[in-house]
């Protein structure tokens, strides 16, 4: 009688401990080992800049994008917060808010179970790549800057990246002559686009407002009627009696515009007025007399650098150009 109440003691001990360890395992898989534990690893990996882990798990596809902005520089620093995790045929849809500065979304991460573990567990992938497929486009110049990530853009665009859901992008330029208004996008998956607009800085302006005004000076200096290489000049019918005198009684104020290839700049439409003195001898009766005038004329020139110096070139033929 004994021996039996002994076997029954063991028994009763097997169910229950077998009774935990089922109950165990059920908790551990909505849990530990639940969808939504592997969203939070995922996560807590892309949040504190751990891409080649986020970039190792099951699932994550950034073929046939440009890799470059996977780049723990890249990426923002941003807060999150799961919201919602709903099931339909075997795919979770987790919801995920996140939050970067005066930035924030939602995005949902598709999860799927791909295999087990120690014959217990599930193992997790991505249904969906956490991918989000940014089109970046630039005027101005190919150069820019995401997060704290040198980038350049072949003729400005459009370049395709991958860049990780969810995620805080910011893009800006700032260089000694160009610069670009910080544009922030925020990848929730799916396809997006952004233009980064990069324009004169005004140290830009104010050298090439230097440079226009040497240039004009050069040509006031030529003491003939259509100086060499200059957007004005003036054609008499009389015969010339002095050396033509030119000022430039209105210098014109300068307007830059993107030029042939991205990165090339032209100074355009700036509109001034020279003003040109010369005695003239009239072929009708010989009498000399003074001609003073006012010649209007529009500036273009190509604009390049020397170092950190601004330097023009005629754009068009100063024959074309003169008034």
């Amino acid at each position: 009688m004994c021996t039996v109440r002994i076997v029954i003691g063991w028994v009763g001990a097997v169910v229950v401990l077998a009774g935990s360890i089922i109950a165990g395992v059920a908790i551990a898989n909505a849990t530990v080992f639940s969808a939504s534990a592997f969203a939070r690893d995922y996560l807590t990996s892309l949040a504190d800049g751990r891409v080649d882990e986020v970039l190792a798990l099951p699932g994550v596809d950034a073929e046939g994008l440009d890799q470059r902005m996977l780049d723990p520089l890249a990426l923002d620093t941003f807060s999150w917060e799961l919201v919602g995790d709903t099931e339909d045929d075997g795919v979770h849809r987790v919801t995920v808010a996140f939050t970067s500065g005066s930035t924030s979304g939602r995005a949902t991460l598709h999860i799927e179970r791909v295999g087990t573990r120690l014959a217990l567990f599930p193992e997790w992938g991505f249904a969906r790549s956490p991918i989000t497929a940014l089109s970046v486009t630039t005027t101005g110049d190919e150069r820019l800057a995401v997060g704290r990530l040198p980038l350049e853009i072949a003729d400005g665009a459009p370049a395709v990246f991958a860049t990780l859901t969810p995620g805080v992008y910011r893009f800006a330029h700032d260089s000694e002559f160009l610069t670009a208004d910080e544009v922030t996008i925020a990848a929730v998956g799916g396809e997006t686009s952004v233009e980064i607009d990069i324009v004169p800085s005004a140290t830009f302006l104010d050298a090439a407002q230097e440079a226009l005004a040497d240039a004009l000076a050069a040509c006031a200096d030529q003491h003939v009627l259509f100086p060499t290489g200059c957007p004005f000049g003036y054609a008499i019918e009389n015969r010339v009696a002095s050396e033509p005198e030119w000022t430039i009684s209105q210098l014109p104020r300068v307007r830059l515009a993107p030029h042939e290839h991205v990165g090339s700049w032209a100074l355009i439409g700036a509109d001034g007025v020279a003003h040109l003195r010369v005695d003239v001898q009239s072929l009708f009766d010989g009498s000399v007399s003074t001609l003073e005038q006012d010649v209007p004329f529009s500036a273009a020139y190509r604009v390049g650098f020397d170092g950190s110096a601004v330097v023009l070139a005629p754009a068009v033929d100063s024959a074309d150009s003169a008034g």
